[in-house]
């Protein structure tokens, strides 16, 4: 059931993430935005863990905390709500889709802790073909979308996806929730630098336009729902499960964000981006279902 659980919250409120980020980038600088979030939701999951007792920095655990807090934080989400500006939320969760790929392709050639199978092709193919499919027809996609701002997305599913794969042999803090903590309050911090070197703060909107209810609705939600609760979920589920099955998100977002954007945004799903839909969700299935781990050799008397 704890299993369950974790999947679904990395899934449904992960993927409902996008529109709240592009709702609030709208009106906020990015890296503001970005560093706002996740240095509350960072602080908030450390006090949580002294509040509970719950603390243990091994020898080298900062360095670990602050390494992946700069690659999974600073950089992913510096180029995540920079790129969410000029890209729909749509295409922004397609992007993320190209996580577990790296994240394989990794395992496969460095980790050597996974193995291709037939399934496990049929599964990426289907569900890369799904996203094109949805990608194709993201309503306010298409010439509107920057070429420049999908690269920078792109490589920053590179970051999240090599600081996935490289958590797995760094020392980190215990227990999970305050191992988050750090991680997201001090690449939030970095965020906050980033957006004062960049000039940031002298283009804030007025209070007033950052106490509207849509404003505020959107932040609660990435801060509470989007980074204490689903990457606390995310965290457990990497120590517990192969980073390529957590990885699996990645597919079933594009789903929720788009489903997202039709119920709260007025979008429309058409009967094409349907199909993607339903391929996007065969290709999860496939891929979980056809990773191997390789057995280990015997090794003989």
């Amino acid at each position: 059931m704890r299993r369950l659980l974790a999947y679904g919250a990395i899934y449904l409120l992960w993927g409902g993430s996008f529109l709240g980020i592009r709702e609030v980038v709208a009106v906020v600088p990015p890296f503001f935005a970005a560093g706002f979030r996740f240095t509350l939701a960072g602080l908030l999951l450390v006090a949580y863990s002294y509040w509970r007792g719950q603390t243990e920095m091994p020898s080298g655990s900062w360095r670990g905390a602050a390494a992946l807090g700069f690659v999974m934080f600073t950089l992913m989400y510096a180029a995540l709500f920079w790129g969410e500006i000029s890209v729909p939320s749509g295409i922004a969760a397609v992007v993320s889709a190209m996580i577990p790929v790296w994240i394989f392709i990794g395992e496969l050639a460095i980790l050597r802790s996974q193995k291709a199978t037939f399934l496990s092709v049929i599964g990426i193919a289907l569900g890369f073909a799904g996203v094109v499919m949805l990608a194709w027809q993201v309503p306010g996609s298409g010439a509107r979308a920057s070429t420049v701002a999908i690269l920078v997305l792109i490589a920053g599913t590179l970051c999240w996806s090599g600081g996935t794969l490289w958590s797995r042999r760094l020392t980190l803090p215990k227990p999970q929730t305050l191992n988050a903590g750090w991680q997201m309050a001090m690449g939030g911090g970095l965020l906050l630098v980033l957006s004062a070197l960049t000039g940031e703060l002298r283009r804030m909107p007025s209070a007033a336009t950052l106490l509207k209810p849509v404003i505020l609705g959107s932040m609660a939600y990435l801060v509470i729902a989007a980074s204490i609760v689903a990457f606390t979920a995310y965290v457990w589920l990497i120590a517990h499960e192969p980073a390529t099955r957590v990885a699996s998100y990645a597919y079933v977002n594009p789903v929720i964000a788009l489903f997202a954007g039709a119920l709260l945004a007025g979008e429309r799903l058409t009967a094409f981006q349907g199909i993607g839909a339903l391929l996007v969700l065969a290709g999860v299935f496939a891929t979980l279902t056809g990773k191997q781990t390789p057995v280990a050799k015997k090794v003989s008397a």
